[in-house]
């Protein structure tokens, strides 16, 4: 069944979304800084002037970034939130189930 969209609802689904990404955001920082650094000391040992080293990095942290932004969705999709759950519902009905031929259904008898 479906339910009304009321603000209530809206800012529980908002909220769960938030923090996660929230934690999400952090995880990236933290990540994009290790790998931006490791890439930075590699080409600064190379002799890649700084403006070369960002301009690789920055790319980098970008995809980072983004690869980490879809997992609070995913994390929400399914959850519980009491009076409902977050779930896809397709808007196709599914395929009825074949009955082989020669086989009798309770019509039939």
């Amino acid at each position: 069944m479906e339910l009304e969209i009321t603000w209530k609802r809206a800012i529980r689904i908002w909220w769960s979304y938030f923090w996660r990404n929230l934690l999400a955001v952090i995880a990236s920082l933290f990540i994009g800084v290790i790998v931006g650094g490791v890439i930075g000391l590699i080409l600064g040992i190379a002799g890649v002037p700084p403006e070369t080293i960002k301009i690789v990095c920055m790319p980098i942290g970008a995809i980072i970034g983004l690869a980490l932004s879809v997992v609070p969705i995913k994390l929400i999709l399914g959850k519980d939130f009491g009076e409902f759950r977050l779930v896809l519902v397709s808007k196709e009905a599914p395929p009825l189930p074949a009955i082989p031929e020669g086989s009798e259904t309770d019509a039939e008898q």
